[in-house]
């Protein structure tokens, strides 16, 4: 997995750079292969956002959430991400079950 972390409006720090890679850590288990994810944290006045894009194979999946607290939207955009996942791999195991 190739992790991508970028600040807008935001100083990177070793606390934010470790808990991005903690959560991101947590969508390995979705993916065989290669996987692409690209992570945003950004800052709007007092309001702070996390962005999460993920690249596999074909597929594409986003995730974003908004909060005053940048660590809330970071549990929020990974909550968010696994669950767009998981319906996935839902859908493909249905499909090959069905064949």
């Amino acid at each position: 997995m190739k992790l991508n972390i970028s600040y807008h409006h935001l100083e990177s720090t070793p606390s934010i750079d470790e808990k991005v890679r903690e959560k991101a850590d947590h969508l390995k288990k979705y993916f065989d292969g290669n996987v692409d994810v690209n992570w945003v944290c950004s800052v709007d006045g007092k309001r702070h956002k996390s962005e999460v894009n993920v690249h596999a194979g074909h597929f594409n999946f986003h995730a974003e959430a908004e909060d005053d607290n940048l660590y809330k939207t970071l549990d929020e955009v990974l909550h968010k991400m696994e669950r767009q996942l998981r319906k996935k791999n839902e859908q493909v195991k249905d499909k090959i079950h069905r064949s």
